[in-house]
């Protein structure tokens, strides 16, 4: 557990500012605007950086997500202001409502920080990433940190 009152405190990577993850202007795509309109500010292993609010910013990528099923995406940045995208493993909508699985977050690499985050759910076709529109398949999600609990819904 991260200790923010500790005098040795070292490191960290955590989002500061609520990111404003959202559909971008191409619908196959996520964006970045912060509610206060200032952008986002970050740090990765203790350094502090700043994101300017930014459309299409994450072209989203991975492996398609099969009918019926649901994934989670987290949406990162590096030092340098550059975005990837971490797919987590996927899940028929039936195992998780049933409780047998749930949505577990992908981990991060150590030179990026999550942002936040997307769930997709589909109910009528293959999600496939960087081609499907987001527009009634996404949920959204601005990070702290990556939640530490499985999303079983």
């Amino acid at each position: 557990m991260f200790n923010l009152s500790s005098e040795a405190v070292r490191g960290g990577t955590l989002c500061f500012s609520k990111a404003g993850i959202a559909i971008g202007g191409t619908t196959s795509k996520a964006k970045t605007a912060a509610p206060n309109g200032a952008g986002t500010d970050f740090a990765i292993n203790g350094y502090l950086y700043h994101l300017a609010d930014t459309d299409d910013f994450w072209t989203m990528s991975g492996t398609t997500v099969a009918i019926v099923s649901q994934c989670l995406f987290l949406l990162c940045v590096n030092a340098s202001g550059t975005m990837s995208i971490v797919q987590g493993t996927a899940r028929l909508t039936a195992d998780i409502t049933s409780g047998k699985y749930s949505l577990q977050w992908p981990q991060a690499g150590a030179t990026v920080c999550p942002l936040g985050g997307i769930k997709i759910t589909n109910t009528s076709s293959t999600y496939v990433p960087g081609t499907t529109a987001l527009t009634t398949i996404a949920t959204y999600y601005d990070f702290f940190a990556v939640p530490d609990s499985d999303i079983t819904s």
